[in-house]
């Protein structure tokens, strides 16, 4: 057992005041999460969130001031009308969609026109994910659900996928740790708090898994949540419920404040002990306490 895990049961208080040192409403500028909250806030049809949401986590990966740039820069110029936009073949056609890194610009007007069709066919995308979800059970069949049905309406609009649609809509059965995929359910799930926006009633908080990047990978690997070496969805499930021995209702309300403490260089790894001897999770956290680094 390494240090960390064995002081595990003093991690609680420490999440807890993370959480209220930096609440999450307070990093929402910095974060995808503004754009379907502006939407949301303003009282837009929930499939205009939902379709914002997944537009905004499907560009979410690189550099967070370059896939912003990028949904802004979208959203400007449909003067913020993303669901007519999306819902209207013939100006979803003609719109130009900027280019992101692995992305044309036509492969993420067809993720975008995809979105809107299902839109079109079943009022909203809950209903796709619904279709396949089983209450108190996994997330995943009706994350399968809605990516498979996002890709079938791909596959119509432009034929057989490419490398860039595919990876704007990567696969939940494939095993990964899909963080996209687990950023877009924690936005719409989870409980009303100025950030996410509990659109998916139907869907419990307790059911999500956390979405795994590289900083709450290193940050609960520290910490001694996880023993898995690698960032795949059983790592990401782990987690989940680990945290869920803290808050089983709502295991994921600690990932934002995490997630940004790396983000905004609070947590260094250990490599800035400076910053560790002030870090509120020092004292479980294994970057600080391994031999040498004190």
């Amino acid at each position: 057992m390494t240090k960390s895990a064995a002081k595990s049961g003093n991690l609680k208080p420490l999440l807890e005041r993370v959480l209220a040192d930096f609440p999450p409403v307070a990093r929402t500028g910095a974060d995808p999460i503004q754009f379907p909250r502006w939407f949301f806030d303003q009282k837009r049809p929930a499939a205009e969130v939902e379709s914002v949401a997944l537009f905004s986590a499907m560009l979410a990966y690189g550099s967070a001031a370059q896939f912003i740039k990028k949904i802004r820069q979208t959203l400007d110029a449909c003067n913020w009308q993303f669901l007519d936009l999306i819902c209207n073949p013939a100006q979803t056609k003609k719109f130009a969609w900027p280019a992101y890194r692995l992305s044309t610009g036509a492969e993420i007007g067809i993720l975008a026109s995809a979105a809107g069709n299902l839109i079109k066919q079943h009022k909203s995308l809950k209903i796709v994910f619904l279709n396949g979800f089983t209450p108190q059970k996994s997330i995943k069949d009706g994350l399968i659900s809605l990516q498979q049905g996002l890709v079938r309406e791909a596959e119509i609009i432009g034929g057989p996928i490419s490398r860039g649609t595919r990876h704007l809509l990567p696969d939940p059965a494939a095993g990964g740790c899909v963080k996209r995929w687990q950023m877009f359910l924690r936005w719409l799930v989870r409980p009303e708090d100025g950030v996410d926006m509990n659109l998916w009633p139907e869907v419990s908080p307790a059911l999500l898994l956390i979405p795994l990047d590289r900083h709450i990978s290193r940050i609960a690997r520290n910490l001694g949540l996880t023993t898995r070496g690698s960032d795949d969805w059983k790592t990401a499930e782990e987690i989940a419920h680990r945290l869920a021995e803290f808050c089983p209702e709502d295991p994921i309300k600690y990932d934002f404040s995490l997630c940004h403490l790396g983000i905004a260089g609070e947590c260094t790894h250990g490599k800035d002990q400076n910053l560790c001897r002030r870090c509120l999770l020092a004292s479980a956290c294994q970057a600080f306490t391994r031999p040498g680094k004190n």
